[in-house]
């Protein structure tokens, strides 16, 4: 495995994906210094969130999958140019391999839950109060059936991550393996094929071999909110949900540079920390602006490139999105119900014929390595709230806009480390003091009311006020 000298620690990988918007080439997925996932649509360039609610709200409020939850920390030991240890290697694998083990045990741990709960119905309730819920034990089968079909779709994305660290650099140039040529999600047998995942290098997991591997519970919360960010940002039911907050930023970039001819705009670099499963990234990319996105969190950058790069076909998978909500819940088909993804596919979005237009996703905390003065534009979209230090979040974007960028911000105010005291917690009023020192000029400030990974059958919802506004940066030219 190539080492990562511009690595830190805590998990917080500054690896990056390389994926080409041909789809007969597998993505190359490795843990090398200069390596993003690069979607160019003709393929001859390889350069350069919210933890939701996942059943319901805390504390009067939904949290959105931004959150980052596997301590998304900001110490940092040594300088960018220090040597990335053996030590950080194996933690950034054992990570990995966590994250692959919990696709593929999806079914287990949702399974037993399940269990559980007719476990309670049988043992716990006595004969006459079953009598009195002649559809509940019917309802829990639909449960496990509807974990099978979730289970078959994630053990696809598992599968096909099993060997990205491989010894073999090469094992994934032969083209796709023909995994995602058939949509088998109408079968409830869970029965995914474990030997995808690329050519023939070392497994990082074997889909066959997952008893050593204990069940992370935290991990596995993570999972069910990707899931629901996949309704978000993949389907056609979250287009409400994008329409509210990614629409505003698009309808921005365009106000700033669509004067430029169509041609023109990839030379506009956009920036999007927080980049999730990748879809408002790929949608500045549409308009024909350059884009590249951060993700801190593993999970969401491995579902991201299969949603990318592996897909076929236009609602190609369905998923049980809201099996795990079993609170404000109004009918039982509502916690059932099916959702398809994706509503788009990556290659028919991306501009045809823009040899210079370039698409990445990198997995990492944007605060590490930073590039000074290498972009026109950054867009923090349900982001900044996710620092426990604001400060160096606004210190940082300020330093990777050129002089004369703009940020473009859509996002509450709901600070993810409130509750742990290495925190700060900023009124907006503060905020726009402290962007304001930076040498940033408002243009633009309004409220919005959005939702983020909302049930939408749901006897619950969050609205969120959010703060949507246009900064330029003033600092001095080079």
């Amino acid at each position: 495995m190539t080492k990562n000298k511009s690595k830190n620690k805590s998990n917080s990988n500054n690896s990056n994906i390389n994926t080409n918007g041909n789809k007969n080439e597998e993505t190359q997925f490795k843990n090398k210094d200069v390596n993003k996932l690069n979607n160019n649509n003709n393929n001859n360039n390889n350069n350069n969130n919210n933890n939701n609610n996942n059943n319901e709200n805390q504390h009067g409020c939904h949290k959105h999958n931004h959150e980052h939850s596997h301590e998304h920390s900001h110490n940092y030991d040594g300088d960018n140019n220090s040597e990335y240890n053996e030590d950080e290697e194996k933690e950034e694998l054992e990570h990995y391999q966590l994250i692959v083990s919990t696709l593929l045990n999806y079914s287990q741990y949702s399974l037993h839950w399940v269990k559980d709960m007719q476990d309670f119905f049988h043992y716990k309730l006595g004969e006459e109060e079953k009598k009195l819920l002649p559809n509940y034990n019917a309802k829990l089968d639909a449960l496990a059936r509807a974990v099978l079909v979730n289970s078959q779709f994630l053990k696809k994305i598992g599968n096909e991550h099993c060997n990205i660290f491989s010894s073999d650099d090469n094992n994934n140039s032969n083209g796709n393996d023909g995994n995602n040529n058939n949509n088998n999600n109408n079968n409830n047998n869970d029965n995914s094929n474990s030997n995808s995942g690329g050519g023939g290098g070392e497994r990082i997991v074997d889909p066959t071999k997952l008893d050593h591997i204990k069940i992370d519970y935290f991990m596995m919360d993570q999972l069910k909110s990707t899931i629901r960010q996949l309704v978000r940002e993949w389907s056609e039911e979250g287009k409400v949900e994008r329409d509210q907050a990614f629409e505003p930023i698009k309808q921005q970039l365009l106000e700033i540079y669509g004067h430029l001819p169509f041609q023109e705009r990839c030379k506009i670099r956009v920036y999007s920390p927080g980049a999730g499963l990748g879809r408002l990234c790929l949608e500045i990319a549409s308009l024909g602006f350059s884009s590249q996105g951060i993700e801190y969190s593993f999970m969401m950058l491995i579902v991201s490139n299969f949603m990318l790069n592996k897909v076929e076909r236009i609602n190609e998978f369905k998923i049980h999105p809201y099996i795990h909500q079993t609170v404000n819940v109004l009918r039982d088909v509502d916690q059932l119900r099916t959702v398809m993804i994706p509503d788009v596919l990556s290659s028919e979005l991306l501009p045809k014929n823009n040899p210079g237009l370039e698409f990445s996703m990198s997995a990492g905390d944007f605060t590490k390595n930073i590039e000074e003065n290498s972009f026109d534009c950054i867009c923090t979209c349900f982001f900044i709230d996710t620092a426990p230090n604001i400060l160096e979040y606004v210190d940082c974007i300020s330093k990777i806009l050129k002089p004369g960028g703009t940020w473009i911000n859509f996002g509450p105010l709901l600070y993810h480390h409130a509750k742990k005291k290495d925190s700060i917690e900023l009124s907006y009023e503060q905020l726009r003091y402290l962007i304001c020192k930076k040498q940033f000029q408002f243009k633009k400030e309004e409220i919005r009311d959005a939702e983020y990974c909302s049930n939408q059958k749901s006897l619950l919802r969050s609205v969120y006020k959010c703060q949507f506004f246009v900064a330029t940066n003033n600092k001095p030219q080079i």
